[in-house]
């Protein structure tokens, strides 16, 4: 028989001992050990996960968030392609995706999930290129958003701008889906994240927005359109030279992307001999492409009676370099060798050939 038995079978003996001082004193030196021990275990579990999300701070988010929120401002600025050409997106890209994989200890599931994802979906069959690009901005929002979670419990510090780029890139994702790829994605988004030139209402981009975005990315079809435009209605900035027919224009560059005509010697003259853009270019109409662009560009600078002096507006010029593949490549290929700039002026953009362009066309184009 054990003593509490004893004690519990001997009433007389287990109350005398119960109420003796020196008993009490031994339970409550036990008692306060126990709670002791108890909080200093629970103590160090609270400082070890504090040091491991500082860890987690210090040695993934607080360096994959100004790649992620780099990658997203050189994607969508209305230069890209051209004075940004030398900054490489792919760089930011495996940069954030090598950041993941060495930090699998400092980030939750989610995120690695959203990464897997990424890497799973290169070996898809049926992927087709935006539909990686869908899986990397999920990965991207997914980063951002646990990010906010952690800093709001633990750092206290003003998310605004995380909040910002959260919204940016559920917004960003669902035009890639829309438009089929990132590089159609630029007339929506051209300069989202500018402080100046920004078609959103950049205050209204915040904890509310990102929840109603969120909602409108869990439906599908029809509804999901229609929550969408909702929400682009409220955040975007309609400008007292935008009437309503314009508004609605612009709007539905986040659902569809189009090329519509400009007044442009040039897109007219190409639009006319449709034939060089074959889809499968071949060296000869590469290079009559290019010359003739050249050309074009030499009547402008030097003929009085040139049409048009290949100075465009933020839309016209957006235009201009997206109605087909060829023509972006061959502006980047003269600009690279110096033979052509793009001048930036406040809200204008100038095409026009150098000293060097010049010399170039006078040398091996003017007498063709």
């Amino acid at each position: 028989m054990s003593i509490l038995e004893i004690l519990v079978h001997n009433q007389i003996l287990g109350l005398s001992i119960f109420n003796n001082t020196w008993f009490q004193a031994i339970v409550t030196a036990f008692s306060a050990a126990a709670l002791t021990q108890w909080l200093n275990n629970a103590f160090t579990k609270e400082r070890d996960r504090e040091n491991k999300i500082k860890e987690s701070f210090k040695l993934f988010y607080d360096k994959a968030i100004p790649e992620i929120m780099d990658l997203f401002n050189i994607e969508t600025d209305f230069r890209r392609g051209f004075t940004l050409e030398t900054l490489e997106t792919d760089e930011i890209r495996d940069s954030i995706l090598d950041r993941v994989s060495k930090n699998t200890l400092h980030i939750n599931s989610e995120v690695y999930d959203s990464y897997r994802s990424v890497m799973t979906n290169k070996y898809k069959e049926n992927n087709t290129f935006f539909q990686q690009q869908v899986v990397d901005i999920t990965l991207y929002h997914t980063i951002v958003e646990e990010y906010i979670k952690l800093a709001e419990k633990h750092e206290g510090k003003d998310l605004k701008k995380e909040y910002r780029y959260a919204c940016f890139l559920v917004i960003w994702k669902n035009v890639v889906i829309n438009c089929e790829g990132i590089e159609n994605s630029i007339g929506a988004l051209s300069d989202a994240a500018s402080s100046n030139n920004s078609p959103f209402d950049l205050e209204k981009l915040n904890k509310e927005t990102l929840q109603k975005l969120k909602h409108m990315d869990e439906e599908h079809g029809a509804k999901k359109d229609v929550l969408f435009r909702e929400i682009l209605k409220d955040i975007i900035i309609q400008k007292d030279d935008m009437d309503k027919e314009s508004f609605e224009e612009f709007i539905e560059t986040f659902f569809s992307y189009y090329s519509p005509e400009i007044s442009n010697n040039e897109w007219l003259a190409l639009d006319s001999n449709s034939d060089i853009f074959s889809g499968d270019e071949s060296l000869e109409h590469r290079t009559l492409y290019r010359n003739r662009i050249l050309r074009d560009l030499y009547q402008a600078k030097y003929s009085v009676d040139s049409f048009d002096d290949f100075t465009f507006n933020k839309e016209g010029f957006a235009e201009y370099i997206n109605y087909h593949f060829e023509r972006k490549n061959a502006v980047s290929y003269w600009e690279e060798k110096n033979i052509l700039k793009i001048e930036h002026k406040g809200d204008a953009f100038k095409i026009v050939l150098t000293a060097k362009g010049d010399d170039y066309y006078e040398e091996h184009l003017y007498r063709s």
